[in-house]
């Protein structure tokens, strides 16, 4: 029996083959199951009988986007026919999308089409979603499209590198492996081009169809669910891809072909609008040809000042060339200009990948120069370095910089930190997450070949790649500066003047690390000039046998502490004490509390006993001054907590002490400056019992306990130890009374 002749209006009309009734339209909508069954009937006799004529008549088919997997199921048995039909109908018959039901031949046979029609698809719907993201939500980070289509075209390179070693029959093994822009101003077209590994007509369907393996519907999905608001500008610096050419182009097409054995090329094309269309393309070599059709305010994408600059920050150290042909709005190429060069616009090797026995000073400057952002003042070299490379547990390569100079921004919320860069590419101009905050002025880079770059900024940032590279690298810097110190201590004084203070900070944050960075602290001491340094370790061993405590003082500059009458019995004594002039140095002391068995002693806080052996016929004793001490009691009452005599005064007459434990003045000052409130606290007012004005006001209390000129006497003593610190609360009242004393000694 010959086949009868079909043609697409037979499968709405009446024929003897299919025993079918002719209906209209709005019929075969209000009866869908009887659409379906026509519609399964026609479509397995039409490619059992007449394939080819089935490819031909096909118009594109069309998908309907779902997120549920699809179940195969078998359609319905013709409603009139013969039972071979009917068999064959069970047994051959794809699923049958029914979603539109409508008779569409197209959707019914469009996985039989030829390779050489074009296919019109529609996108899965989370990608419909994240073309829409990507679109209206990017424009702050557009210039991050040409970031991530280079490195598109790098790894394809790499894929066609390494498939070549294992499969012998690859196509154009001999093309030499570059990366080619073209920026079109006359037809307003930028082109990134490969030599790559490129893609089979699959591929690009699941490469540019889906998000594959993106990660970033997973984390819409997670933050929608956690009730966050989605931070797009996160989501465009990672993640999207290959859909960020959307965010300058109203049109890009993908012009591919696999070097696979019997691959054909195709062309994928889209507006971003939820449709793709699959064609046949004339690409006769092996990579890919992404297209993109600039939208009229992303013209600044054609200039070659502009490609350079985005190559240079982001792909400069992509490991295969760039080069870059314009042409202008003319139909001038740059390439046909007399004496046109080939120009390779990226370095195409990173520096930090190189061995270090391999390179100079003069080359280690030079690169520290663009990672400073391209220009150092006279006497800015770096004071160290860092050059290193790990494979275990993670790899990456790391290049770090102490700078001569401390960053303006140091101590700024939005500072630079070090690059990170992934497989050469710079995926973060400045990272925090690379070194703890106390490392926080080393600059330089880290490329990593482990890091993925399919996540949000977000979650890149809590990787556990991250935090195992951010382990090696503390433990590094630290071992850098302790080796600085131990051999070269001139250069290590210049490091510690600049950051010092920004090192202190680890003692009170990095416990993990507490015990080294002890090792790296450095005071001024009182017996010693202000460009002298010294570490624990050396007050220790400089310590008297006597000695079981380690003396400090804190305060605002190092001539005034040294000047401070706290310091007069513990150095006459012979011990000395450590001048800690820096704002956090405070904080510090509220975590060390010990080195080397040796408690840490404040001058200014608590009592300071007296050695046993020191009491002599010329010292006085305290209880010497008791009508003294009693009478200041009862003038001063609450400006001060108590008198008492004093055994840390040798020359002064007297001096105010904090409570031992209890918020020093000097923090008291400190948080009065951070504009927080801070109730005034008195403090002990000590007098020395053997100098002669204490002496002659105790006689005075003694004799005359009443009398308005003791009253000024304790007055003065209390001014003349708050003006030891700096601090006069009353200067007028102060000067009339110091005054009166005066002319009292003067006979006047």
């Amino acid at each position: 029996m010959a086949p009868p002749t079909l043609s697409p209006t037979h499968l709405g009309h009446r024929s003897p083959e299919l025993g079918l009734e002719s209906r209209s339209p709005a019929h075969a909508r209000a009866s869908p199951g009887a659409a379906d069954r026509r519609a399964a009937g026609a479509a397995t006799l039409c490619r059992r009988w007449c394939p080819a004529r089935a490819e031909a008549t096909a118009p594109p088919r069309r998908r309907v986007a779902s997120t549920e997997p699809r179940v195969a199921t078998r359609p319905p048995a013709f409603a009139a026919g013969s039972a071979e039909i009917s068999r064959e109908n069970e047994e051959t018959a794809p699923p049958v999308d029914v979603t539109d039901r409508r008779l569409n031949v197209g959707a019914l046979f469009g996985d039989l089409m030829s390779s050489s029609t074009p296919e019109q698809h529609e996108f899965k719907a989370e990608v419909t979603a994240l073309l829409r993201l990507v679109t209206h939500s990017l424009y702050t980070n557009r210039e991050i499209f040409l970031r991530e289509l280079v490195s598109n075209a790098s790894d394809a390179i790499d894929k066609a590198r390494f498939q070549a070693l294992v499969e012998p029959d690859l196509a154009d093994k001999d093309v030499a492996p570059e990366i080619r822009i073209t920026a079109d101003k006359q037809n307003r077209v930028l082109t990134i081009e490969d030599t790559g590994i490129g893609m089979t007509r699959a591929e690009a369907t699941e490469n540019l169809g889906t998000i594959a393996h993106s990660g970033t519907l997973r984390y819409l999905s997670e933050a929608k669910a956690a009730g966050k608001e989605i931070d797009l500008n996160l989501i465009g610096q990672f993640g999207v891809g290959f859909y960020s050419a959307f965010m300058v182009g109203d049109r890009v097409e993908v012009h591919t072909r696999s070097g696979h054995a019997g691959s054909e090329p195709v062309c994928w094309s889209s507006a971003g609008d939820g449709q793709y269309t699959l064609a046949p393309t004339d690409q006769s070599r092996r990579g890919t040809k992404v297209v993109v059709h600039l939208k009229e305010d992303a013209d600044e994408f054609l200039d070659r000042y502009r490609i350079e600059a985005i190559i240079k920050r982001y792909s400069n150290y992509v490991m295969h060339p760039i080069r870059l042909t314009t042409i202008d709005a003319e139909g001038k190429s740059s390439a046909d200009a007399e004496n046109a060069s080939d120009e390779q616009i990226n370095a195409a090797s990173a520096f930090w990948s190189r061995d270090p026995k391999s390179l100079s000073d003069e080359d280690y400057q030079e690169f520290y120069k663009s990672v400073m952002g391209g220009f150092v003042m006279p006497g800015d070299e770096p004071h160290a370095r860092l050059h290193f490379s790990m494979d275990a547990p993670i790899q990456f390569d790391a290049l770090l910089f102490v700078p001569g100079n401390a960053p303006v921004d140091l101590f700024m919320e939005d500072r630079k930190a070090v690059q990170l860069y992934a497989r050469r590419v710079l995926v973060m101009d400045s990272c925090d997450k690379l070194l703890p905050n106390y490392l926080r002025f080393f600059r330089g880079v880290v490329d990593s070949e482990d890091l993925p770059l399919n996540v949000s900024r977000e979650m890149l940032q809590e990787h556990k790649s991250l935090a195992a590279i951010r382990r090696q690298l503390t433990r590094k810097a630290i071992r850098l500066l302790a080796d600085t110190a131990k051999d070269d201590g001139p250069r290590y004084a210049k490091i510690w003047g600049e950051f010092g203070p920004v090192l202190k900070e680890g003692i009170h944050t990095d416990a993990g690390h507490r015990d080294e960075l002890v090792e790296l602290l450095r005071w001024r001491a009182a017996s010693a000039t202000d460009d002298e340094l010294k570490s624990l370790r050396e007050y220790v061993d400089a310590m008297p046998s006597d000695q079981d405590t380690i003396y400090y003082i804190v305060g605002e500059d190092s001539a005034a502490l040294r000047a401070s009458p706290h310091l007069e019995a513990v150095r006459g004594r012979g011990h000395d004490v450590l001048l800690m002039t820096d704002t956090v140095d405070e904080w510090v002391m509220q975590s060390l509390t010990e080195y080397d068995g040796k408690k840490f002693r404040s001058v200014t806080q608590g009592e300071i006993e007296g050695d046993s052996n020191e009491e002599s016929d010329d010292k006085a004793s305290p209880s010497a001054i008791d009508n003294l001490l009693e009478a200041a009691k009862t003038t001063l009452g609450d400006r001060v907590k108590t008198v008492r005599a004093s055994k840390r005064l040798t020359d002064s007459a007297s001096c105010l002490v904090d409570e031992q434990g209890g918020l020093s003045r000097n923090m008291q000052r400190i948080l009065r400056h951070a504009q927080r409130s801070v109730p005034e606290r008195p403090r002990i007012l000590e007098l020395n019992p053997d100098h002669p004005f204490v002496r002659k006001a105790n006689d005075l209390a003694q004799s005359e306990a009443a009398s308005d000129r003791l009253t000024t006497w304790v007055h003065v003593l209390h001014d003349l130890a708050a003006m030891a610190e700096g601090q006069v609360p009353d200067p007028a009242g102060s000067v009339k009374r110091i005054q009166s004393v005066l002319n009292e000694a003067a006979g006047l």
